[in-house]
């Protein structure tokens, strides 16, 4: 029998009793000894653990990161720790923390694992509040966006009472132009900051990156001081995953360049967004060409509250909050030297299943859809006198019988003197608002609920009363007149393409 010293006992004792997950491999990743939490953690016996490599287990977007791990070992070196998920019996993946390092001849290497699904289940809370931190960065650059689109359409509107016909035509289509950029910049800062779980939706790249253009031009004044440019391959496939959450993680990524860069000579503050697929894989890169990472920092870079900037600037979340939406989508974030000086962020993630695109010979002729709704009667309560005023000339042209009311009191009188098809309420104008009139509507018209749709440019805690209940849907604004006309229709099961019932 083989007596331990003292030594050798304490380090067994640990080695059984240590929380994380330790797992010795030989220079080809085959697994030679594993602790108690080991086996725990990967959820296998140590009979089938033993032996079995760790590139078997881990996840396929790991492999390449947990090899380069191994391969500096067997140089003597200690690589930075990062995230790896290795794969359950049950295929589901986990999340860990894995450090690597040799041992003294070279031989053997050590592993560490630490299991994240704890911090995991916090990141949705920590992705919110570092998208509320930039929100209020990008307030006054939307600002002063929404001023210069507005008055150039003001401006246009102004003209077109002393000009020709054919003039008035481009001005209008100027002004409307100019409208809807200003509807999407608000819209685009909504979606930013909302809190949004779907992770199933299909993302276009492309859509992204020019969302990504738009936001940075809000964000910093750093952005100003540096040039953006983008990089993409025409047959890019989509992701599935969260838009608001990968367009978030990109808006940290090119801030982050953009500080890099900005004491840098004119000639190097260029921030690269490069955007490749190779078979199933989509790559995501940010170059910079400011003064890099040092590598004694790469191994604490995604820690919570770690920062290399100065105090007070930023959060120390960004790069943490950009490794959690990497993970979350089934990807990761690396980091390289840029070739040419600064450093690369790269995000990986799994392409999305191209879906059957629909035949074109199959698709219906675009039709006014209002021409579907000739003889409906529409109650339409809107404090904004704007928008009431260009509804009932619509309304008009179409033929469809329109009431207008200006608030709730005045929805209820017209509601108690007329029988309605269908009814559109404003969430907020005087009187109680539409969740008044709505009250109203099921004490006494019940038939007439499932045919209301509330109308708002946020919808907020007016509408706390009456979630769940059984109105017909909602609709945001600013919306288009043929918008209007489709969810009229929808609501009352007719065709919008082809006018009818």
């Amino acid at each position: 029998m083989t007596v331990l010293s003292v030594d050798e006992n304490i380090t067994r004792q640990a080695w059984m009793a240590s929380p994380l997950a330790i797992i010795t491999t030989d220079p080809d990743g085959v697994v030679r000894f594993i602790n108690p939490a080991g086996v725990r953690l990967l959820r296998r016996t140590e009979g089938e653990l033993i032996d079995s490599t760790l590139h078997e287990l881990a996840h396929a977007l790991d492999r390449p990161a947990l090899e380069r791990m191994l391969a500096a070992t067997s140089h003597g070196e200690r690589p930075a720790r990062e995230e790896l998920r290795f794969l359950l019996p049950n295929n589901e993946p986990i999340t860990t923390g894995f450090s690597a390092a040799p041992s003294e001849d070279l031989s053997l290497t050590v592993c560490v694992l630490r299991d994240l699904s704890g911090e995991k289940a916090l990141r949705p809370q920590m992705l919110h509040t570092e998208r509320m931190a930039s929100m209020g960065q990008i307030a006054s650059m939307v600002a002063h966006e929404l001023n210069n689109s507005l008055t150039g359409a003001i401006g246009c509107l102004d003209l077109l009472g002393s000009v020709d016909s054919a003039e008035q035509e481009d001005l209008v289509r100027i002004a409307l132009t100019e409208l809807h950029r200003s509807a999407k910049i608000v819209a685009e800062i909504k979606n930013y900051a909302r809190d949004n779980d779907d992770m199933d939706a299909r993302v276009d790249l492309r859509e992204l990156i020019e969302s990504l253009q738009n936001l940075t031009r809000y964000h910093k004044k750093s952005a100003a001081r540096a040039r953006l440019e983008v990089e993409l391959r025409p047959d890019l496939p989509a992701v599935r995953g969260n838009s608001n959450q990968l367009l978030q993680a990109l808006v940290n990524l090119v801030r982050n360049a953009f500080d890099a860069v900005a004491e840098q000579p004119e000639e190097r503050r260029i921030v690269t967004v490069q955007l490749t697929s190779v078979r199933d894989v989509v790559e995501v890169r940010v170059c910079d060409r400011g003064p890099g990472v040092p590598r004694d920092h790469r191994a604490r870079l995604f820690e919570p509250f770690f920062s290399t900037k100065s105090k007070g600037i930023g959060t120390g979340l960004g790069l943490t909050v950009v490794q959690s939406i990497a993970s979350n989508h089934g990807g990761r974030v690396e980091i390289e030297d840029n070739p040419g000086g600064g450093a690369v962020f790269c995000i990986t993630l799994p392409a999305a299943r191209e879906d059957a695109a629909p035949n074109a010979a199959e698709q219906a002729p675009e039709v006014d859809p209002w021409t579907s709704l000739g003889g409906v009667r529409m109650l339409v309560a809107d404090d904004e006198e704007t928008i009431r005023t260009i509804l009932e000339r619509t309304a008009v042209r179409h033929d469809v019988p329109l009431t207008l009311a200006q608030d709730a009191p005045a929805a209820i009188q017209q509601l108690e003197e007329r029988e309605f098809d269908l009814v559109f309420l404003d969430v907020r104008m005087p009187g109680g608002g539409g969740p008044a009139v709505f009250e109203w509507i099921q004490r006494h018209r019940p038939a007439l609920a499932p045919r209301t749709v509330f109308v708002s440019g946020e919808f907020s805690a007016e509408m706390n009363d009456v979630v769940g209940a059984d109105y017909a849907l909602s609709m945001t604004k600013p919306y288009t007149l043929r918008r209007f006309a489709e969810v009229a229709a929808q609501v009352l099961g007719r065709d919008a393409n082809r006018g009818e019932e």
